[in-house]
């Protein structure tokens, strides 16, 4: 078993763990201490930049760490961002924060477990240790690993991409072998499980008061963002080949405005839902670079892997571009969501589109001619 407690360095790179928890306990640190001191100001900074950076990047950068003090300091930023996200009391903030804290770990861990040394694969098994997973390096083969087939399942039960699928899996008395990225993927899952489990936590009105500053100027970020990119979660302004304005992501059809808003809030989504809007955003004019951002959310986001899929719906690998699915196929698929009056005039998700834009239009030339 590894043994987390005694090493700081180490430790603020995964805080979440319970052993971070036991360790800044019993560093003697009161929370008074945490929001009031002078001797703290820098760890109340970090755990402020924690959070913007996981508004904006969707993503914590970890710090370089050279000494046990700064181990600390970035270890205590994590309870006060916590408290900071607590305090700001925003659902879909939340969910971004524990997906973002969650990616780092990933990308850390991955790193760590690409060096194929001892003390790697000792912070993986303590890794598994602490969310109750049973695994085992198969023998003469380091970068495979094998769990019961029950684990497995309770943490990939959100993962929706086939590959996860327990059929597609090799499955030997009850066990199921992965590559070891794989497993660290799996963690991942429970790493934000856990920490968005936690949250918000039941944090008194006088400490919300007492670290206002730091919550108005993350909310004023998440104003930001939210201008940038709307409440269908991406602003659009620019004029579309297809001969009508991609700039009002109010006029898309419920079934894309849904999916839209759980890519923006790091939401696994199924492979038909990401196929439908990838097709109606190309076909409403995007380009594939903007709609490749659009999935920088997602937990499982690969880069190339997603270049490689919206170039083949485009039509750059396969010489066809696809169309976006009818209104049939997207019920078929449990993709259709919130029907409103329109979408009983339409058979096609960019007919819907294409239609409410034109009446809003008309609604605007309307209020013009009335105003003269």
């Amino acid at each position: 078993m590894i043994e987390w407690r005694t090493e700081p360095v180490r430790l603020c790179l995964y805080p979440f763990l319970s052993a971070a928890s036991e360790y800044v306990e019993e560093s003697g640190i009161t929370l008074d201490n945490l929001i009031h001191s002078g001797t703290f100001r820098h760890a109340r900074s970090r755990g402020k930049e924690r959070i913007i950076e996981a508004i904006k990047d969707g993503k914590i950068r970890k710090q370089v760490i050279i000494s046990n003090a700064q181990a600390e300091t970035e270890l205590l930023s994590y309870p006060f961002a916590r408290i900071l996200v607590s305090c700001i009391g925003d659902v879909r903030l939340v969910r971004r924060y524990a997906l973002s804290e969650a990616k780092a770990a990933y990308e850390k861990l991955l790193e760590n477990s690409s060096t194929g040394s001892s003390s790697s694969t000792d912070v993986i098994y303590g890794m598994s240790e602490e969310f109750g997973v049973r695994v085992d390096f198969l023998p003469g083969e380091r970068e495979q690993v094998r769990m019961p087939f029950v684990d497995y399942l309770r943490f990939t039960v959100n993962l929706r991409d086939k590959r996860w699928k327990l059929v597609n899996r090799g499955l030997e008395k009850g066990e199921v072998k992965l590559r070891k990225s794989e497993f660290v993927r799996i963690i991942q899952e429970a790493v934000y499980e856990r920490i968005k489990r936690d949250l918000p936590l039941d944090v008194p009105a006088d400490i919300c008061k007492a670290i206002r500053g730091y919550t108005e100027d993350i909310k004023k970020v998440l104003e930001e963002m939210r201008k940038k990119f709307g409440d269908a979660g991406f602003g659009f302004d620019f004029e579309s080949g297809s001969g009508f304005l991609v700039k009002d992501p109010s006029c898309f059809p419920p079934c894309i405005t849904y999916i839209l808003s759980n890519l923006r809030e790091g939401v696994n989504v199924p492979h038909s839902a990401r196929f439908a809007v990838t097709a109606f955003l190309l076909n409403a004019g995007l380009t594939e670079d903007e709609i490749i951002e659009i999935y920088k959310n997602s937990p499982d986001f690969d880069a190339d892997r997603t270049r490689y899929q919206v170039e083949h719906i485009a039509g750059d690998k396969s010489g066809v571009r696809y169309t976006a699915p009818s209104c049939a196929t997207m019920r078929t698929y449990g993709n259709c969501v919130r029907n409103d009056e329109l979408c009983e005039r339409v058979s096609h998700p960019l007919s819907y589109y294409k239609l409410k834009l034109k009446r809003k239009k008309e609604q605007e030339d309307k209020s013009k001619d009335e105003k003269m």
